[in-house]
């Protein structure tokens, strides 16, 4: 793999992660991501597991697109992503990002504080050879972001 193929992908995940995500451009997501791309992801499914309410952790990103991050998006919206760091190795990219958003209406259990949150996460997309992403997984920090939105955490 040489480096305009790593530089191209990592330029497809900035363009899906801090433009097309946040921007909720649902063409953009799809353009960039294969139809059966899995997608699998931790911290925000289990913000909403540990409150009563169920996201997929995993799945066809397409399809977590309409039961994930709509859901996501409803309670934190106004979003930015802004990529901290970024590595790549022909066709995967492993970066980090920062983002953050106005909580304006229920997320995870917690009501609308009308404040902005924010949050980092780490991510690792695999691409084909044509530059569309096969897999993606993605971690949050969801410690930072309950407090944010109100939650007490109790260590059993």
């Amino acid at each position: 793999m040489n480096d305009a193929i790593a530089e191209r992908n990592i330029a497809t995940a900035k363009r899906l992660l801090e433009d097309a995500m946040p921007n909720l451009n649902w063409d953009l997501m799809r353009s960039l991501v294969t139809p059966d791309a899995p997608i699998l992801r931790a911290g925000f499914a289990d913000i909403y597991a540990a409150t009563g309410t169920d996201i997929p952790q995993s799945g066809n990103f397409i399809q977590w697109l309409e039961t994930g991050w709509k859901k996501l998006s409803q309670g934190l919206n106004d979003v930015t992503s802004k990529t901290t760091d970024v590595v790549a190795n022909g066709n995967t990219v492993l970066l980090s990002f920062h983002m953050t958003a106005l909580h304006s209406a229920t997320f995870a259990g917690a009501p609308a504080t009308g404040k902005r949150v924010a949050w980092d996460e780490i991510g690792v997309l695999h691409f084909n050879d044509e530059g569309k992403i096969i897999d993606m997984w993605f971690m949050c920090s969801e410690v930072g972001l309950v407090r944010q939105l109100g939650y007490e955490l109790k260590l059993a």
